[in-house]
């Protein structure tokens, strides 16, 4: 796909940012993780020809560690955060100027200092006003900055800066259709979690953008780059593995009591209600953790919760693990009624939550499925 725009604008007259936070807050304390993720990340980034990469909060949280190691999956890419201070890190630089077309593009990344509260390896940061400030004092016909800040702290860098062209906002989620013009800045949201590009025309003459459009990335539109799926699939054999061995782990250090939860599970279920066993049978709620094991992610725990049933990631007191609770793979019966303990020692007694919208949409998100209808998607599970 960005060869595509790169032959739409010309030869040596495009610019590709990325603006960091690859990684998800649920894997912050899981270190080898997140270091896999942006590994198998940039080293996607680099076959794809990215210029940039602004790192952001899901990078400096675990602070000189992970940034050190930045430029070395990175070879290739400027790597820019111009606000860290103290010992300099190694492939980490301030800013960088481009020559396009003959026209010389400054860029520079500004992090929020409060984010650096949040690493746990000693980063610190300078005042950000005045570094961006100083920055812009190199000669330039363009000025980009990549904002690791809140929309509103952006706002008011922004509004007490002069100079600045676009800022990209990294930190903040969400997308912005058309580029906002903030104190003679063009200002741009990040994209939608990695499913849009935002791509941005620039008339030197005019000194504003021709036009702002956020373009859709979809397999069915672009087709796969065999090698970025060669090490997806390396990331995901690789992730399976590690989570099985922290299973293991867990496995060794437990008491070896039996796992008591108040879930009985879909064969308990189906002692009673064979017929309504026989139609969930027919539907993708009997296949959910089927599918994980698929893409190897039948151990991972930002996948799990929605793929099994009650769990305790969900503030629920059904699924564990894997290896402690099975039976309750899948999305069983419990997941939308409830807990059936209760239920099986007295059936007289009232049971069955209600079926609401809330209950559906905790997994079905408009980012995990976006064409989600609670009306028409619960007739495919009507019984």
């Amino acid at each position: 796909m960005i060869d595509l725009l790169r032959q739409e604008v010309g030869t040596g007259k495009s610019l590709f940012i990325n603006s960091g936070n690859l990684t998800k807050r649920t894997i912050k304390n899981d270190f080898e993780v997140k270091r896999e993720v942006i590994k198998t990340a940039l080293s996607s980034y680099e076959i794809i020809g990215t210029e940039i990469f602004a790192p952001g909060a899901q990078e400096l949280i675990y602070g000189r560690q992970i940034m050190s190691s930045l430029k070395e999956n990175a070879p290739k890419s400027t790597i820019l955060c111009a606000n860290l201070d103290g010992t300099p890190i190694p492939g980490i630089e301030t800013h960088k100027v481009f020559t396009l077309n003959n026209k010389k593009i400054l860029v520079t990344a500004i992090i929020d200092p409060n984010l650096e509260k949040k690493a746990i390896h000693g980063l610190q940061t300078k005042d950000p006003l005045s570094t961006l400030q100083e920055i812009l004092k190199i000669p330039h016909d363009l000025a980009i900055a990549v904002l690791q800040f809140s929309d509103a702290k952006a706002r008011r860098l922004i509004r007490s800066t002069a100079g600045l062209d676009i800022a990209i906002l990294g930190t903040q989620r969400g997308t912005i259709k058309e580029s906002e013009l903030v104190n003679g800045c063009w200002l741009v949201k990040n994209n939608n979690h990695g499913k849009t590009v935002g791509y941005l025309d620039w008339d030197f003459t005019a000194g504003a953008p021709t036009s702002s459009k956020l373009i859709e990335i979809s397999k069915e539109i672009y087709e796969a780059d065999q090698q970025i799926d060669n090490l997806v699939g390396d990331y995901e054999v690789w992730l399976r593995q590690h989570y099985v061995e922290v299973e293991e782990n867990k496995e060794k250090t437990a008491s070896g009591l039996p796992t008591k939860t108040p879930y009985v599970g879909i064969q308990t279920c189906g002692t009673c209600h064979p017929r309504i066993t026989t139609s969930w049978q027919s539907t993708r709620h009997a296949r959910a953790y089927a599918s994980l094991e698929k893409k190897c992610k039948d151990f991972c725990p930002d996948c799990l919760p929605c793929h099994v049933t009650g769990s305790q990631e969900h503030g629920k007191q059904g699924f564990r693990s894997p290896t402690t609770t099975p039976t309750l793979f899948n999305i069983q019966c419990e997941e939308c009624h409830g807990s059936a303990e209760g239920h099986l020692k007295d059936p007289n007694l009232p049971y069955g939550l209600k079926i609401e919208a809330s209950t559906c949409t905790l997994c079905h998100t408009s980012n995990t499925d976006p064409e989600f209808s609670f009306e028409e998607d619960l007739k495919l599970i009507a019984h």
